[in-house]
């Protein structure tokens, strides 16, 4: 049985299940992304195409579900489908065939009802056990050995040549090439996950991606790579391995296991549900309100600041996110955090729909977080302020 594969939104080299297919989709539906997602959208696409070439996988580049659909009709007596697309909700013409998960450190699709037992109905009950499991049932690395050939498709290869396009200039720093190595080096030259004693760092909120602080320590950074973790540029196993040294911080390591609690939530229907969780009362979305929100002119300093940085680049560090989610919801507007939830799809350059669906029901108090409902809020006037007075940390406001 031959072997077609589709790769939706992300297109890893590493333990990537895909690259024997005898044939390679790459699925770019650019209709799901903002303006500063599609830039860096397609400096990603070149270099991983640059690195399919290397090893002989010329795949089909489309941004047509029709075509697609074409060429399984066409084909459907001889080939077995795979697809990598996780939300049940995208309804789309080929959804039907096998599932096969590229970004988790385990496949959770056939332990759905572990899951269940595990965080259902709003909470994880026992995080500890989680750890365990996932330590113990950690997939391996794929290893790129004996790639086939690709089928011969020519008549539905595209004629448009990437790898020549002039691209978009992205926010985003990217290399030329090697961008896994790239990744690795910033990884092993960040100097506070090389600390010996375990600790998490008071990380700064004023961090953009796309800036160069030299004033700020090393402790109060983030490394900034996960826009390159949401679209599989590096393993997300590589990076855990990495972190699990006993020489290594845990925060990472932690951060990267809530990311998999989510991929592992989103293998149950009712996670996709906007009722999953408990029901709020939520206000109607008032359009001023919205727009004052989104364009940064609600008049909260802290607030515009983030939400206007977040347009402009398309990201913001995770304490700023947890603040202006807590605006939204139930902090001050009282809005449905699905709002919120789809502004940041399609803004956010390191949109994942699982991670992004599974915070913003955290920070609304919805599910995951009890301690979110009653009594912790962020203050979208003084956020900064009260965050950064002992670090004495200078910080600039993003101008209309």
């Amino acid at each position: 049985m031959n072997k077609i594969s589709i790769i939706t939104k992300t297109f890893r080299i590493h333990d990537n299940p895909f690259l024997d297919s005898d044939l390679y989709i790459i699925l770019i539906d650019q209709n799901e992304y903002g303006d500063n997602q599609k830039k860096f959208l397609m400096n990603i696409v070149n270099l991983h195409l640059s690195d399919l070439y290397q090893i002989g996988i010329k795949p089909i580049i489309t941004d047509s579900y029709k075509k697609i659909s074409k060429i399984i009709k066409d084909n459907i007596n001889e080939f077995e489908i795979f697809i990598d697309n996780v939300n049940p909700k995208i309804k789309i013409p080929f959804s039907k065939y096998n599932y096969v998960p590229t970004w988790c450190l385990i496949d959770w699709t056939d332990k759905v009802d572990k899951i269940k037992e595990w965080f259902l109905p709003e909470a994880l009950k026992n995080h500890k056990v989680f750890k365990e499991y996932v330590n113990k049932n950690k997939r391996k690395e794929h290893k790129i050995k004996n790639i086939k050939k690709n089928y011969e498709f020519n008549k539905y290869f595209s004629q448009t040549n990437y790898l020549d396009k002039k691209l978009p200039q992205t926010y985003v720093p990217l290399p030329v090439k090697d961008l896994e190595k790239w990744i690795l080096k910033k990884l092993k030259t960040t100097k506070f996950i090389k600390k010996k004693e375990w600790f998490k760092p008071d990380t700064c909120p004023t961090t953009k991606i796309s800036d160069i602080q030299e004033d700020i320590k090393d402790i109060y950074k983030t490394s900034k790579l996960s826009p390159f973790v949401a679209l599989g540029v590096i393993s997300p196993i590589k990076m855990y391995n990495y972190y699990t040294g006993e020489d290594r911080m845990g925060s990472g390591k932690d951060q990267l296991l809530f990311r998999e609690m989510f991929h592992a939530c989103a293998q149950m229907p009712e996670y996709w549900n906007d009722n999953f969780g408990k029901e709020y009362n939520w206000k109607n979305k008032d359009k001023e309100d919205w727009n004052n929100y989104i364009n940064g002119t609600t008049g909260h300093k802290d607030l515009d600041w983030a939400m206007k940085l977040l347009k402009k680049e398309g990201w913001i560090h995770h304490l700023a996110r947890h603040m202006v989610a807590d605006y939204l919801t139930r902090g001050v507007l009282e809005i449905h955090w699905k709002y919120g939830m789809d502004w940041f799809k399609n803004t956010l350059v390191d949109h994942d729909d699982c991670v992004n669906r599974g915070n913003w029901m955290w920070l609304s108090g919805t599910a995951f977080s009890t301690k979110q409902r009653s009594f912790y809020h962020y203050s979208p006037d003084k956020y900064l302020e009260n965050r950064n007075k002992k670090l004495k940390i200078k910080y600039d406001y993003i101008d209309d």
